[in-house]
């Protein structure tokens, strides 16, 4: 990340958070002793006969219920981390697939050249950073559409600005001195770039680029250019 210095950040925000307090919850009330399953009659004059208690269900039933619910439990268990497995290694292939695709800035494409330049408009009152700088595509294949990222930080490295520009597209100082910030954004941003240079890009070529920050903050100091898309071009 590369730095200049414009001025300083202000304090910075506190962020406080009430705590809740716990709420009571109730789980029911348990009955008094309940004896309905268990009624036991009392030896009367002249009765032979007493109520018998329910039967205890057999443990052997028991262990044999709780025997299959462990085997169901565990089945259970192993689809899920079958299920987990087939969804990670969907979402790599995913990765990778579209890393082919897109190669995004996995490939090599080098940035060298960088410098900046505070100026003023000519057309509104504001102070502007230009920043310019060269590509090269270190590939051995040609690249075309080269899209770069381009964030301007304060000092504590909070990003104030993000905008994105094409390669090949580059405007003299005294040219942007007088035009538009929205003429200077639509030139930027050409996909083609200035005599079709980001059509296709060949290896080891350099190519210009230039990215305009428009009344940037007092408190801005940082910022960064990275290559954020371009095309692969196979032949």
């Amino acid at each position: 990340m590369d730095k200049w210095k414009l001025g300083e950040d202000g304090d910075d925000e506190l962020f406080h958070k009430d705590n809740e307090s716990n709420k009571p919850f109730s789980l029911g009330k348990i009955d008094k002793e309940d004896l309905s399953d268990f009624i036991f009659e009392e030896n009367q004059p002249g009765s032979t006969k007493k109520k018998a208690a329910p039967k205890k269900e057999s443990k052997t039933n028991s262990a044999e219920n709780y025997s299959e619910y462990e085997r169901n439990d565990a089945k259970d268990g192993f689809k899920k981390i079958i299920y987990i497995i087939v969804f990670i290694a969907a979402l790599i292939s995913a990765y990778y697939l579209f890393k082919i695709i897109f190669p995004g800035n996995n490939t090599d494409i080098k940035l060298y050249g960088l410098k900046t330049l505070v100026y003023k408009s000519e057309a509104l009152p504001e102070n502007n950073l230009l920043i310019t700088g060269y590509l090269i595509n270190k590939n051995k294949f040609p690249v075309s559409y080269v899209k770069l990222a381009c964030k301007l930080y304060s000092t504590k490295n909070i990003v104030l600005l993000t905008k994105h520009v094409y390669a090949g597209n580059f405007i003299t100082l005294n040219k942007l001195k007088k035009m538009s910030n929205v003429s200077i954004n639509m030139a930027l941003q050409n996909k083609d770039g200035a005599d079709m240079s980001d059509v296709e890009i060949l290896p080891n070529h350099p190519v210009k680029f230039m990215a305009v920050f428009f009344d940037i903050n007092p408190n801005s100091k940082n910022y960064s250019i990275t290559i954020s898309h371009f095309y692969r071009i196979t032949k």
